[in-house]
């Protein structure tokens, strides 16, 4: 899970009593719905990088398949960016409403303090941890810089390869002064709206623009160009900001609107359309797919957050309130160690395990959803010893700069 998303929840006036040592400094509630969601996608992004493992690191024989259907859920990581995005739109409201500029300064050292510490402090653990290959000492530079996304992602290349989208994050916290400067200068929220609804298409055009370009591709070279490169999947943060202005600007008219079951049909036949494309994206054909894949990194994913997050944020039946269950709230405080940390606990813990059982005879479709649920138990243990020891006293610090 990213930093920002596990942080995307907008502050509260009146602020909590400061928890004790061994309390979870909670994220605000404003949006409870939301954690859940943020869970769902922490569990989602555990799931597929555990199939990743059984299927291309130590080849265990998982059925085509199922490799299929659980690779095509990566659409949990779309979420934390537009759960960022989210944030990011909160913030430059904020600013525009306000003073502007110390609004921009307390962002910055927000998500300064935020991420830098515990991605610093686990990303120097691994280098000293086990030898680096020449490539990966090479490319070492890159990590520290948030340039991951940049040098090629491999096993044999970085050490953190899952810091790709920590690093897209990062890049695009870089252009938010132009975006502020640019949403302060348009008029008027409906200026505002159209302007983010095109810059949210763009990245589909910049995806095309690369396609383009560099045909006929192979499908892993055409994943490394285009899922981990910011000025390729920077919609679905865009949409992110988009959604918080809507929100924010028409909150109280969008959920009136979504009183009428009708109405919420309107929403729900498009966001279950874009589900069924991202999780059958053969649907249009085999020889289709390439170009499906153009549409579901950021433009599907968008669309379909886009609906299902109102949605969520203003419905009153049992999914919402599945969604908004206070033990959501305190697991999704621990995303982000849990998304620094869950990979490391596979390769090096849980894979051998389930290498020897697998030589014991065990089925895969044991070993598999085992191997997930203990993934994420640990990450999660090792999350809250993180987010103790390292998140916690940062977010002091963070608080004595920012007052």
């Amino acid at each position: 899970m990213t930093a920002a998303a596990a942080d995307a929840v907008v502050q509260a006036p009146t602020k909590p009593a400061r928890p004790g040592f061994f309390g979870l400094e909670l994220l605000d509630n404003r949006y409870p719905a939301l954690h859940g969601m943020r869970v769902l996608a922490i569990l989602s992004v555990i799931q597929i990088h555990v199939t990743w493992d059984f299927h291309d690191y130590v080849n265990l024989g998982l059925p085509e398949w199922f490799v299929d259907r659980s690779f095509a859920v990566f659409f949990g990581m779309d979420c934390f960016l537009v759960l960022s995005g989210f944030l990011i739109g909160s913030i430059l409201l904020r600013s525009i409403d306000t003073s502007g500029t110390q609004q921009i300064r307390r962002f910055y050292l927000r998500r300064i303090f935020r991420t830098f510490p515990s991605y610093y402090i686990v990303l120097t653990l691994l280098v000293l941890w086990h030898p680096l290959t020449p490539i990966q000492r090479e490319n070492l530079w890159a990590e520290y810089l948030y340039l991951t996304n940049f040098v090629g992602l491999g096993r044999a290349r970085v050490v953190m390869l899952w810091g790709w989208s920590l690093s897209l994050e990062e890049q695009f916290y870089l252009a938010v002064p132009l975006l502020f400067v640019i949403l302060r200068k348009l008029p008027t929220d409906r200026a505002r709206v159209v302007f983010l609804s095109l810059l949210t298409a763009s990245g589909l055009a910049a995806r095309f623009a690369v396609y383009w370009e560099g045909r006929p591709w192979d499908n892993i070279h055409l994943y490394d160009v285009i899922y981990f490169r910011t000025v390729t999947r920077f919609d679905a943060i865009v949409a992110g900001v988009l959604l918080a202005v809507l929100e924010a600007r028409y909150g109280k008219r969008i959920a009136a609107w979504l009183e009428s079951p009708a109405h919420r049909a309107m929403l729900a036949v498009p966001a279950l359309g874009c589900l069924w494309l991202l999780l059958y994206p053969e649907t249009f054909g085999q020889e289709n797919v390439q170009l499906m894949h153009l549409f579901s990194w950021g433009s599907i994913t968008s669309v379909m957050y886009l609906a299902t997050i109102p949605m969520v944020l203003h419905g009153k039946g049992p999914i919402t309130r599945a969604l908004s269950l206070p033990i959501w709230r305190r697991m999704a405080t621990l995303g982000y160690g849990v998304y620094l940390v869950h990979i490391p606990i596979l390769d090096h813990i849980l894979v051998p395990i389930a290498l020897r059982l697998h030589r014991q005879a065990w089925s895969l479709m044991v070993i598999w959803p085992l191997t997930w649920i203990v993934c994420a138990l640990i990450s999660f243990a090792v999350g809250y010893v993180m987010h103790i020891f390292i998140e916690k006293p940062s977010l002091r610090i963070r608080e004595w700069l920012a007052a």
